[in-house]
């Protein structure tokens, strides 16, 4: 089964929903050329993603103990428009979501803080049993949310 791919048109013009996740890139964030890591940029959108969860009423660190499904990545890519440097202030924005029964693939616009667009990330989780590691449907509250946040954003 593919990943869902949304294009990048979807993801630069894509209205935000969801809260925004602020990060300032550290020294350790860069390779020795003085950018930013590519492997980072996945990071600061997981990272979003997390926050994601956590606003739609399914905080992953409780969970996790919890031992409810969890959400491993199945898929992950980037495009990289504008290099990011120490010190630099971005933004990341989920600006698209789809849903399957037991998947969500979700696009990010990492933004410089004055707007211009350093990268774009899609991420695809599956939620699975974390005993058995067996496909489960996404959870209720993250389907719910999600439908309404991302569906909202649209508008």
């Amino acid at each position: 089964m593919p990943a869902h791919r949304f294009s990048r048109d979807d993801l630069v013009s894509g209205a935000p929903f969801g809260p925004a996740h602020r990060h300032e890139v550290r020294l350790q964030d860069v390779d020795a050329a003085g950018v930013v890591f590519f492997a980072r940029h996945l990071e600061f959108a997981h990272d979003a993603m997390i926050r994601l969860l956590a606003a739609a009423g399914w905080p992953l660190p409780e969970r996790l103990a919890a031992g409810d499904p969890m959400a491993p990545l199945r898929h992950a890519e980037a495009d990289f428009l504008s290099p990011l440097r120490f010190g630099d202030r971005l933004t990341v924005l989920a600006v698209a979501a789809h849903l399957r029964e037991t998947e969500i693939a979700l696009g990010f616009r990492l933004e410089r803080e004055e707007g211009e667009v350093a990268s774009l990330v899609q991420l695809v989780h599956v939620f699975v049993d974390p005993a058995t590691f067996r496909r489960v449907p996404v959870p209720t509250p993250v389907r719910e949310w999600l439908e309404r946040e991302a569906d909202a954003g649209r508008r």
